[in-house]
């Protein structure tokens, strides 16, 4: 019984590592920049840094089958991103795909700190708010970029 325990033991500690490196093997979670059209704005795309995984799966698969949620969803704050043409960017973490949105969320891209000042007034009353949810009703997504970990 005792060399039972011993190889036991041993097997343990030969799988252990193992079992540990295939996990760190997988590394840390990646990014992606999407890219987002809008329905009855077709010169407008907007470029969308995405940090959950769940979503760049999502986008992935409406460009893939046309079917799902596809309408973007999140917190914004004022400040380019990584699409310098608009004065505002979603925080990665909280962008999702949604299926439908409410009408305070807003259909159309904002190329102005003032259409950005206007939407933050409109929606929470306060215009120098720190952030903003923000669903364009109009958006899909048409390209996904996935970036590498650092």
């Amino acid at each position: 019984m005792r060399s039972a325990f011993r190889f036991t033991l041993f097997l343990a500690t030969l799988v252990a590592p193992l079992a540990c490196a295939a996990d760190s093997a997988v590394g840390p979670a990646t990014s992606a920049v999407i890219t987002f059209a809008f329905d009855g704005h077709p010169a407008d795309t907007m470029r969308v840094l995405v940090s959950r995984q769940s979503t760049i799966t999502a986008a992935e698969s409406y460009i893939a089958k046309h079917r799902g949620p596809r309408l973007l969803a999140g917190t914004i704050v004022r400040g380019s991103g990584v699409d310098a043409r608009y004065p505002f960017q979603f925080i990665p973490e909280s962008v999702e795909l949604i299926d439908v949105a409410i009408e305070a969320c807003d259909g159309a891209p904002m190329h102005s700190d003032a259409a950005v000042n206007d939407f933050f007034q409109g929606s929470l009353g306060n215009r120098n708010a720190p952030t903003a949810t923000w669903c364009p009703w109009s958006s899909y997504p048409i390209q996904v970029q996935r970036l590498l970990p650092d």
